[in-house]
């Protein structure tokens, strides 16, 4: 009977109150066995970061005057935060976690063409050369001047690698981009007399840091419990002997803050934030 009593209690509740919760609470005997009930909720919060660390090319320095088009000459590393997301449930799938690095440089570069030693600026000059080569074999190739017996799947592979030996050069001016994209996971189960939570910290040039660094800005998970309405049910008066105590999960806006900055927003039912009361059971 006390079964059927919580079920048509929950009922009662889903008819007129929009999506809450309800759960008996306290120490109890069901089915025999004893229990002790102290319902919680969690949420799980998901921050993904995209970082970016340049490097500067062996012959950056040369480039104005070899290229006509200046590169840059000192190493930075970028961060952005590029997703984020609240959960009722801990996603079963794993955290993102990807590098995207650019293709390795040949031991031996595509610009030698001889044993003999050479200079840095000469190694930087050799390479601007083949460059500039690069793009006129590919326009007459391109146009129809130069290779008449190169067609079709054969253009195609000619074209490729005359692109990748151009990109080996760029690259020993230019530099290059190391990206990689983390995404950083945190449960936090909330008490009931705090409603603001810091989960991690971040910084631009860094990404994500602890809570305990801080230099970083922190990334702030609210939660904003609505008012538990329990007008419905049958609260227990000093007079009703059999009574049960209950409590109806709060229906809560949840917010993810950098700053001033909305990261996130979501809604759960929490028990952490609702109302305990005392039902009587007929």
């Amino acid at each position: 009977m006390k079964r059927i009593f919580v079920a048509i209690i929950m009922l009662a509740i889903a008819a007129t109150v929009s999506a809450q919760s309800i759960a008996r609470v306290g120490f109890y005997m069901e089915g025999g066995q004893a229990v002790c009930s102290n319902p919680q909720n969690s949420v799980t919060v998901s921050v993904t970061v995209e970082k970016e660390v340049f490097t500067p090319g062996e012959f950056a320095r040369y480039a104005q005057k070899m290229l006509g088009v200046r590169a840059s000459l000192a190493e930075h590393t970028q961060t952005k935060v590029v997703g984020a997301a609240i959960y009722n449930e801990e996603p079963q799938a794993a955290p993102v976690n990807s590098v995207t690095e650019p293709r390795q440089l040949p031991t031996l570069p595509a610009y030698r063409t001889a044993n003999r030693p050479m200079s840095v600026e000469q190694q930087a000059q050799a390479a601007a050369d083949m460059i500039f080569n690069m793009r006129r074999v590919r326009r007459e190739l391109i146009v129809g001047d130069a290779g008449e017996n190169v067609f079709g799947a054969g253009l195609r592979a000619a074209l490729e690698e005359i692109n990748a030996m151009e990109q080996q050069c760029l690259d020993m001016f230019y530099g290059t981009t190391v990206t990689t994209v983390t995404e950083h996971r945190y449960t936090i189960t909330p008490t009931a007399d705090e409603k603001n939570y810091i989960v991690c910290r971040y910084r631009d040039g860094e990404g994500v840091l602890p809570v305990s660094n801080l230099s970083g800005d922190p990334v702030i998970l609210t939660f904003n419990p609505a008012e538990v309405s329990v007008s419905s049910l049958p609260i227990a008066g000093e007079k009703d002997k059999v009574k049960q105590e209950f409590i109806i999960a709060a229906d809560c806006g949840i917010e993810l803050l950098l700053g001033t900055e909305s990261l996130a927003e979501g809604r759960a039912m929490i028990y952490q934030y609702g109302k305990r009361v005392m039902l009587t059971i007929k």
